[in-house]
């Protein structure tokens, strides 16, 4: 479901104008962080753990690679909040989102290689959208501090861990609305 959905939300960013899909981002970044700080669950969902079942989880799977590679976004910012959601330790839901972010990341490269390799105006060295130099400096830093911040998701008590992402979340957003306007 990631996969796929991933292919088309690199179709649907290849459509969208920039500042459009910059106040997108933001909003839903924003949204995301009130949601987890709040705790809200719609429908009166229940608390406690309950098997995710595969049309859930390819269907989740979906929405979740659709959005992500819209608002190029590895995951995390979904992938957590919804296995919090269904009941999923916050510790699980962060190491889960984090190898889903794999799958995210293989697909959504190729995906907008894909759409924009023949899109005019891309700087040197790109191919297609991916922008080789800032692919290569965020990979190699992202090692490094993957480390970091695995130990700390298992240092930290889950409702910490929560806040500082939602709070991250929010901080993102407003840099994300205020460059779009």
């Amino acid at each position: 479901g990631i996969v796929l959905g991933t292919f088309l939300g690199a179709q649907i960013a290849h459509y969208l104008p920039g500042k459009n899909l910059q106040l997108l981002i933001g909003g839903f970044a924003i949204l995301m962080a009130v949601q987890m700080l709040t705790n809200w669950k719609p429908g009166g969902h229940s608390t406690a753990p309950s098997p995710l079942k595969t049309p859930s989880l390819l269907m989740g799977g979906g929405i979740i690679g659709s959005v992500s590679a819209l608002f190029g976004i590895g995951g995390g910012t979904l992938t957590v909040p919804w296995l919090n959601y269904h009941s999923i330790r916050m510790q699980e839901a962060v190491a889960t989102s984090s190898a889903c972010g794999i799958a995210i990341a293989i697909a959504g490269s190729l995906g907008f290689i894909w759409t924009g390799w023949q899109h005019a105006g891309l700087p040197a060295h790109a191919i297609g959208y991916v922008y080789l130099p800032a692919f290569a400096g965020i990979s190699l830093s992202s090692i490094v501090y993957a480390r970091l911040g695995v130990r700390l998701a298992h240092q930290l008590p889950a409702s910490t861990l929560k806040k500082v992402f939602a709070t991250l979340l929010i901080l993102v957003g407003i840099k994300m609305i205020s460059g779009a306007l």
